[in-house]
C-alpha cells in the first residue's frame, strides 16, 4: 500500500512560488479579527452570499445544475428537493453548514468521512456513507466523444486502509507541528483525491474538505468568499493540477507543487476579494452608489443584477435597481435580452 507519511517535506526545499503564496495568505490571515470587529454585518451578508455560491458552484463542477429560483428555493429550506440533482443540492447544503457551524469540533478520521458523505447522500435514494465497493478511474473527455483514462485511484480492497493511514498522517503530522498547515491541507486534499474512497461524491467531499481543514487551521475566508466559485471559474487548472501532481502517485514519488500551488492561489484570490468587498466599506471612500459604479466601469463582458448582487451583497435590490436606471439614462449602459436571462452592457 502507498506511504501517506509528510516527513519527505522536512528535507526539501519549498519552491519560492510556494514560499510567497503561504506568506501573503498568511498577511491576509491577520486581517480577519479585524474584519470580524469592524464590519460584522457585513460578514454576515458575505457569509449569506458565499453559503449559496459554494454550494451552486460545487455542484456544477460535477455537472449538477438547477435553475436559479430553484436554488434559492432549496438553500432556504422552503420546499423538499425535487429530483436528484436538486436532493445533491440540499446534501451539499447541510454539510457546509455543518462545517460552518462546528469546523472546530469535527475530528478528522475515517468514521468522520464516513458519516459526512452519509449527510451529503441523506436525500438520495442511494446510500451514502460507504467505502466505494468497485474500483474507479479518473477520466477526462474531449469534444469528439472520446475518453481517456488520467488517473486510476488505489482499489476498492485497499480503501478502507488507505484513508485510515491519510488520517492518522494528518493527525501526526498536526501534533509535530513541523510541515505548514497550508501545505498539510493541499496534501491531504490530493491524497484524498487520489485515493477516491467513495462511488460518487468524492470531488465535492475534497472542497467540502478543504473549507474543514482550512477552518481548522484559521483560515476563515471560505465562509465570506466562496472558494468553490473560484475553484469554478478556474476548472482546468483545477484538472490540470491534479493531473501534474498523480504522476507517479502510487510509487510515491510525485510532484505535489502544481496542486498545493493551485490550492494556495485559490485561497489568497479568495482573501483578496474578502479585503476588496470589505476595504471598500471599512475606508468609507466610497457610497453604495460609487461601488456600483465602480462595478460596472470595471465591467468588460456583460452582466446581470445578481453579478451586481454578489459584487455588493450588502446594497438592497432597490439601490442597485436605482443605480442601473441611472447608468442607462446617462448613456453608459444598455439593456440585453429580458427577463431572467436579461443582461447589461456597456456602451
Amino acid at each position: 500500500m502507498r506511504n501517506y507519511t509528510y516527513r519527505y517535506l522536512n528535507t526539501i526545499a519549498l519552491p519560492m512560488e510556494t514560499v510567497r503564496l503561504i506568506s501573503r495568505i498568511n498577511e491576509y490571515k491577520g486581517k480577519q479579527d479585524l474584519y470580524k470587529q469592524q464590519v460584522p454585518q457585513i460578514l454576515n451578508t458575505l457569509r449569506d452570499v458565499a453559503v449559496i455560491q459554494s454550494t451552486k458552484a460545487s455542484n456544477a463542477i460535477e455537472g449538477i445544475v438547477v435553475t436559479e429560483s430553484r436554488l434559492h428555493t432549496i438553500m432556504s429550506k422552503s420546499a423538499d428537493p425535487a429530483d436528484r440533482s436538486e436532493a445533491e443540492i440540499a446534501g451539499y447544503r447541510d454539510v457546509l453548514n455543518l462545517i460552518h457551524a462546528s469546523a472546530r469540533d469535527i475530528p478528522i478520521n475515517a468514521n468522520v468521512l464516513l458519516q459526512l458523505h452519509k449527510e451529503l447522500y441523506k436525500f438520495v435514494p442511494v446510500e451514502g456513507g460507504r467505502w466505494k465497493n468497485v474500483d474507479n478511474e479518473i477520466s477526462e473527455s474531449f469534444p469528439d466523444g472520446t475518453r481517456r483514462t488520467r488517473f486510476i485511484p488505489v482499489p476498492a480492497f485497499e480503501t478502507p486502509a488507505s484513508v485510515q493511514a491519510l488520517c492518522d498522517s494528518l493527525r501526526e503530522q498536526r501534533q509535530q507541528e513541523d510541515v505548514d498547515p497550508l501545505i498539510l491541507t493541499s496534501l491531504f486534499v490530493l491524497d484524498f483525491l487520489s485515493i477516491h474512497p467513495f462511488n460518487d461524491g468524492n470531488g465535492r467531499m475534497s472542497r467540502l474538505l478543504t473549507l474543514l481543514l482550512l477552518y481548522q487551521e484559521g483560515f476563515e475566508v471560505g465562509r465570506y468568499i466562496s472558494l468553490e466559485k473560484i475553484v469554478e471559474s478556474r476548472k482546468e487548472d483545477y484538472y490540470e493540477s491534479l493531473r501534474l501532481s498523480s504522476i507517479h502517485w502510487h510509487q510515491n514519488q510525485q510532484d505535489p507543487f502544481p496542486w498545493v500551488n493551485y490550492l494556495l492561489s485559490t485561497i489568497l484570490a479568495a482573501y483578496k476579494e474578502l479585503e476588496d468587498r470589505v476595504g471598500l466599506i471599512t475606508t468609507g471612500n466610497q457610497n453604495k452608489a460609487g461601488r456600483i459604479r465602480q462595478f460596472v466601469e470595471s465591467r468588460i463582458t456583460p452582466f446581470n443584477k445578481a453579478d451586481v448582487r454578489n459584487a455588493c451583497p450588502d446594497v438592497s435590490e432597490a439601490t442597485i435597481n436605482r443605480i442601473l436606471r441611472e447608468l442607462r439614462d446617462e448613456g453608459l449602459i444598455k439593456p440585453s435580452g429580458r427577463g431572467r436571462g436579461a443582461k447589461w452592457i456597456k456602451r
